[in-house]
């Protein structure tokens, strides 16, 4: 702009000199007079445009101010999409490795279980119910709980013991595991009726009486 301007004024100041001249001597100054005015508006206009007038000062310090702004915005919204970003790979991978944490512990009690009812009967786990199941096998202990069940009423103190065990069970479940957790004894000599349910201490199904 700076040098617009000084162009300018320089046609200017020779082009209102040759109006001056045709004047005098009866040349073609209408012509003249239109390039003096044409040079004298661009002048005008370049030195307007000048940055060293304070309006175009405050001018420039909003726009380098907006650009700022819109830069330090891009890079927060960068930052927080990568953080974002992070947080969900971050929380993808825990829930993985808790899943496989509940796993193996899942596997190891039903290990255990396994092998501490393995003279009773077998033990399964189903995992959509979180319900371990005890099947008796054992014909000494499904004679037992024939009879139990034939006769509650005169083996009360047997009743009381397996379903102090069981209650027992079902705490050390979720102490180990977590809350939700079944312990089942199946009725003898079949595969889906329940003599006694036990979830977190708390008995759920009895029916020895």
């Amino acid at each position: 702009m700076l040098f617009l301007a000084i162009m300018g004024l320089i046609v200017f100041l020779l082009a209102l000199f040759s109006v001056i001249y045709a004047r005098q001597t009866g040349g073609g100054w209408k012509f003249l007079t239109l390039i003096t005015v044409l040079s004298a508006l661009v002048t005008i206009y370049a030195v307007v445009k000048l940055p060293y007038w304070p309006y175009n000062q405050s001018q420039q310090s909003a726009r380098k101010a907006s650009s700022s702004t819109s830069t330090s915005a891009s890079t927060s919204k960068s930052k927080s999409t990568s953080l974002s970003s992070s947080q969900v790979v971050f929380n993808e991978a825990s829930t993985k490795r808790a899943a496989a944490t509940t796993k193996l512990n899942e596997e190891n009690i039903l290990k255990q279980l396994q092998s501490n009812y393995q003279s009773i009967g077998t033990v399964a786990f189903t995992k959509s119910t979180k319900t371990y199941t005890i099947t008796p096998t054992n014909k000494k202990y499904v004679k037992s709980l024939k009879k139990i069940k034939s006769y509650p009423s005169q083996n009360q103190k047997a009743i009381t013991t397996i379903t102090s065990n069981f209650k027992s069970l079902s705490k050390s479940l979720q102490k180990n595991l977590a809350a939700g957790y079944t312990i089942q004894l199946l009725q003898p000599d079949t595969t889906d009726k329940t003599l006694l349910s036990v979830q977190d201490g708390q008995i759920m199904t009895n029916n020895f009486k």
